[in-house]
């Protein structure tokens, strides 16, 4: 386990420090995920769940809306993790964190993307099967 880069890397990331634009949009992809954080929960707790009926739909779309919190926030803590990172000369991030975190969003949209698909066979068959999706 290292902490300091090698110096090839060293340059690169000095390079990435200097450079006003990557770290511009680095920010502004932080500030962007975590504010989607703050106002889905905002949502969340002014609305609810109240406007769906069913059982079943809402315990799906909460499913949604809870992998929709989870990839944001973690996609913006890595932006401003990287932010930091950038502020520091040849600090080496963990790559098993940088793995975990980028895994787990990709798995969390993969999964919210599924959740999507049933909700729409559920809304199918309801729409199909109305008297037997209500029982």
């Amino acid at each position: 386990f290292r902490l300091i880069m090698y110096e090839e890397e060293c340059k690169v990331v000095h390079e990435l420090s200097l450079s006003f634009e990557y770290q511009f949009i680095v920010a502004i992809r932080a500030i962007l995920l975590l504010l989607a954080v703050f106002r889905i929960v905002s949502q969340w707790r002014a609305y609810g769940l109240r406007f769906l009926l069913h059982e079943n739909t809402k315990i799906l779309f909460g499913f949604y809306y809870c992998l929709n919190i989870f990839t944001s926030f973690l996609s913006g803590i890595m932006f401003l993790l990287e932010l930091i990172r950038l502020r520091f000369d040849c600090v080496l991030i963990d790559f098993r964190y940088v793995l975990m975190t980028k895994c787990l969003g990709i798995s969390s949209i993969i999964a919210a993307h599924h959740v999507i698909v049933i909700l729409s066979f559920e809304r199918l068959y309801s729409s199909i099967f109305p008297a037997h999706f209500e029982r």
